[in-house]
């Protein structure tokens, strides 16, 4: 039988130690249109199917040595997929339930009956065909989820990642990787020389060519993407490198790499898929979803400064946002955001805790758009239920943060910017964390942000114990003693005696804006009065 027959009309064995029973059996099933092979009995039936790929049995249910059911749990060895049609001459003797459970598709009475016959064929080879189509769908779905599992790790490292040549490197590799390539290749759009030049090509140098020559050049030109099962079958392919380094390219996936504005910038190639004669559809998906990756990181390591310009002014943009719901606090997350970096730098923070303790800083309050506004901007004390109401900012903030894609290294800012009201003795809100639980950029933020609140004008007055104060700025002299006080119980003491220490830092940083010249000279002449006595 030739394939061709066999896709045409699926292969049936037909078992039954009964000669003419067999013959009228493989009889009936030929006419029915489908290719049919003979088996004497159980024995035979195995060798067979041992031998040979058959879509289904119809097999006799009471043959001796190896009867119908040894015949199922023999064949299950060699293909555990094959249907079993049974056949039987005693009704009653065996349940279909029975049979069922040992692996037989159905159960057919003798004498058999034509019609009866071909629904149940074409029933368990539909049903077999069904499993087939499962299993291979589930098989390419377990490939493509792990292929994507490696595009999110290829993701997390392109954030982290600037240098370019090692950015490139390991976008390549992990490229041919997933691609299952023999080589990967990343070309790089030059519009003013209207070339082509690869950043990096693993396992050569450099090479250049104009736009819209080649694979590449003609992929950079119309932005189309080229799948071909043998690169040398196309006009443009030029074959002179493939011949001066004794290659040969054959299957061949380009795709372009566009940039945000949907402009092409680069190309990304494969040659050669090691584990199939061609690239796949799927595998141009695959392609185009590293291509964007690599767009990323092309505007990551080109444009750092310009993405990290635009990132920063989004996030103060936010934090603007939640001080102009208030006149009277506008400024006060860029100034607790100063005192802070001051604080940190005192301190010797590393550059990327610098970044989140800044980030943190900057929306901190953010979770105060979910405070109703006849909370926020109540004029005067607070009732229980209007102080649990404004107590619920930090852990929003924790919230709508979590829901922002930070960069890697900032990773921890959500959680930074909603402890930001912990105390070091847990009587702070949300989580009651205590003593080093609470992260330092919170311990941080709490003295400065309670800092800039004292100092600053409110439109409601300022409480010291139950003592009520005017709504104009805390004395500096009496908002430090305040700080200095809590030190220990809501504040920590280090990060007080750090404070301390760079006020005069944090003072000539808001001189002649925030803090006006009298409201600094009237504290610095108070802080000198002693020691001129």
């Amino acid at each position: 039988m030739t394939d061709q027959d066999r896709q045409d009309r699926p292969l049936i064995l037909v078992v039954d130690d009964d000669p003419a029973v067999l013959d009228l059996l493989a009889e009936t099933v030929e006419g029915l249109g489908f290719a049919v092979e003979k088996a004497a009995d159980g024995a035979q039936a195995l060798e067979q199917i041992r031998a040979k790929r058959y879509d289904l049995v119809v097999c006799d249910l009471e043959m001796p040595k190896i009867n119908g059911l040894q015949c199922i749990e023999g064949a299950a060895a060699t293909d555990p997929t094959l249907p079993f049609l049974m056949v039987t001459g005693t009704p009653g003797v065996h349940s279909f339930a029975d049979l069922a459970k040992v692996g037989a598709s159905d159960l057919i009475l003798k004498p058999i009956r034509a019609a009866e016959l071909e629904i149940k064929i074409r029933r368990a080879l539909h049903e077999r065909d069904l499993g087939e189509r499962n299993l291979l769908l589930s098989q390419r779905q377990a490939s493509l989820s792990a292929k994507m599992s490696q595009l999110i790790e290829i993701a997390s490292d392109l954030v982290s990642e600037l240098d370019f040549d090692r950015l490139f490197n390991l976008v390549l590799e992990k490229t041919s990787e997933i691609m299952e390539a023999e080589r990967s290749s990343l070309f790089i759009v030059d519009r003013e020389a209207g070339e082509l030049w690869t950043k990096v090509a693993l396992g050569v140098g450099q090479i250049r060519l104009p736009l819209g020559r080649g694979v590449a050049g003609r992929v950079a030109a119309t932005g189309e993407t080229i799948n071909t099962p043998d690169a040398w079958d196309l006009d443009f392919f030029d074959r002179s490198w493939d011949e001066k380094h004794n290659f040969r390219s054959r299957a061949m996936l380009c795709t372009p790499v566009r940039n945000r504005q949907n402009e092409i910038i680069g190309v990304l190639q494969v040659i050669n898929k090691t584990t199939a004669p061609s690239f796949s559809a799927e595998d141009e998906y695959l392609l185009s979803a590293l291509a964007s990756l690599v767009a990323i990181a092309l505007e990551n390591a080109g444009l750092m400064e310009e993405q990290k310009a635009s990132f920063e002014s989004f996030i103060r943009t936010l934090s603007a946002t939640v001080d102009a719901r208030h006149p009277l606090t506008a400024g006060h997350s860029e100034r607790v955001t100063r005192y802070a970096i001051i604080i940190g730098q005192e301190m010797g923070l590393g550059e990327e805790d610098m970044e989140s303790l800044k980030y943190a800083a900057l929306l901190h309050d953010i979770g105060k758009l979910g405070v109703p506004d006849r909370v926020l901007l109540k004029n005067g004390r607070f009732d229980d239920e209007e102080r649990q109401t404004m107590n619920t900012h930090a852990s929003k903030s924790r919230e709508i943060l979590s829901n922002i894609r930070f960069p890697k290294i900032l990773k921890e800012v959500p959680e930074f910017a909603g402890a930001h009201h912990e105390r070091i003795d847990g009587r702070g809100y949300t989580e009651g964390l205590k003593g080093e639980d609470i992260p330092l950029a919170s311990r941080i933020l709490a003295v400065a942000d309670v800092f800039d609140a004292l100092t600053s004008p409110r439109d409601y007055p300022k409480y010291d114990g139950g003592e009520s104060m005017s709504h104009a700025p805390m004395p500096l002299a009496r908002a430090m003693g305040i700080i200095r006080q809590d030190a220990g119980t809501a504040f920590d003491p280090g990060v007080v005696e750090i404070f301390d220490r760079c006020l005069e830092q944090i003072l000539e940083s808001e001189r002649g804006g925030h803090f006006p010249e009298p409201y600094i000279a009237a504290f610095q002449e108070a802080a000198a009065a002693p020691a001129s006595e």
